[in-house]
């Protein structure tokens, strides 16, 4: 053999050998001086939104997101994540040997910003089933009738056209103040109900003679039923797992995160009839969240009720005077808003950059109901 081919060989053999050593570290393996070997260790990549917030490990300060965190024995750690003006997210996370843990936190601002977003009056508003909207009525004055805003993703507030609030009836055909309103399945139209009329309205237009469908409002309610029971029955057969579709078909209350790829349940029949005769307070109900991804249940906490913020992440939980998100694991409770806000209507915004509530403050211009928005980044 040639004095070149054997360093040839041997050059392939130490970068191999290098490579090898490269691969193992990065999927978080050390050498120990101690064991005089490589031993297994994990990672944790911590990712936060804002960024740059302080990660401790065990109560020490360990680094800022985001950032990589290795060569941690396996075990568990207790995580906490701090940002000044923010609400700090602690976990207890579990690392294992030569896996890497990724944490994706989303920090809730400390002292949010409430604001006004109508100031004409508003009663009785309903979120669309795909999120994009949401109906109210305008009780009186020359705005009297019913409204509809549809809410885009990523744009500021009242400053894209297209996100504005429009009216789509007026009371000047029928007295829309005391109606109670209902979306289509397709969130492409509003049944106003006023007394034993009921009007289906377009909601991206104003309907200028609106059609009254008392004639044929049980066949068309029967429709939309059909159509909503349709899309259950396709979203269960998506699930792969037959125990959690099993779980989510027997469920007597069921909500889909956006995502789809997780579902809240309430399994006791018997606690659910009831609380349609309470109305609204869930509180006596043991919802669970079940994750079809990595086929885990986690339960949440009690609340008056239970909403999935858009990002999927996230649960909204409404108390008496009490607005909190949880991650959808029930852990990191974080309290959002307290103070006084009507029927525990509180809706999300579909970048999940705020929530909506209905609130009224003891002054003279600001006694009537109005749309108000809280700001979670």
């Amino acid at each position: 053999m040639s004095k070149r081919f054997i360093v040839t060989i041997a050059t392939l053999l130490i970068i191999a050998a290098a490579a090898g050593i490269a691969i193992f570290l990065a999927k978080g393996y050390s050498f120990s001086a101690k064991e005089k070997r490589i031993v297994g260790t994990g990672i944790i990549n911590a990712a936060s939104e804002p960024d740059a917030a302080s990660v401790f490990v065990d109560g020490h300060l360990t680094t800022s997101t985001n950032a990589t965190i290795s060569s941690l024995a396996p075990k568990n750690y207790s995580i906490k994540v701090v940002k000044e003006g923010f609400i700090p997210w602690e976990k207890d996370v579990k690392v294992s040997e030569g896996l890497v843990t990724e944490l994706k936190i989303t920090l809730f601002p400390a002292i949010p910003t409430v604001y006004p977003l109508t100031f004409s009056g508003v009663v009785a508003p309903i979120l669309s089933p795909d999120g994009s909207k949401l109906a109210y009525v305008v009780p009186q004055g020359k705005k009297g009738g019913v409204w509809v805003w549809t809410m885009a993703r990523n744009q500021p507030l009242s400053f894209a056209r297209f996100s504005e609030p429009h009216q789509i009836a007026t009371n000047t055909l029928a007295d829309f103040s005391k109606s109670t309103l209902r979306w289509s399945p397709d969130s492409k139209q509003v049944l106003a109900t006023v007394d034993s009329n009921n009007y289906l309205l377009n909601s991206d237009s104003l309907n200028s003679e609106p059609k009254d469908i008392t004639a044929i409002l049980e066949a068309t309610l029967k429709s939309w039923e059909d159509d909503t029971k349709a899309k259950e029955v396709s979203r269960i057969e998506t699930i792969k797992n037959n125990k959690l579709r099993k779980i989510a078909s027997d469920s007597a209350l069921l909500r889909w995160s956006p995502d789809e790829t997780k579902f809240m349940s309430v399994e006791s029949v018997e606690k659910v009839e009831n609380l349609k005769k309470d109305q609204k307070d869930e509180s006596k109900l043991s919802f669970k969240v079940y994750d079809s991804e990595d086929r885990k249940d986690y339960s949440l906490p009690a609340a008056r009720f239970h909403a999935w913020l858009p990002d999927s992440k996230h649960i909204i939980l409404v108390e008496e005077k009490t607005i909190s998100i949880v991650d959808f694991d029930g852990l990191n409770k974080a309290v959002i808003y307290a103070g006084n806000f009507i029927d525990d209507f509180v809706f999300p915004w579909p970048d999940s950059s705020r929530l909506v509530i209905i609130s009224s403050f003891p002054t003279p211009t600001a006694s009537e109901p109005n749309l108000y928005g809280i700001n979670l980044k």
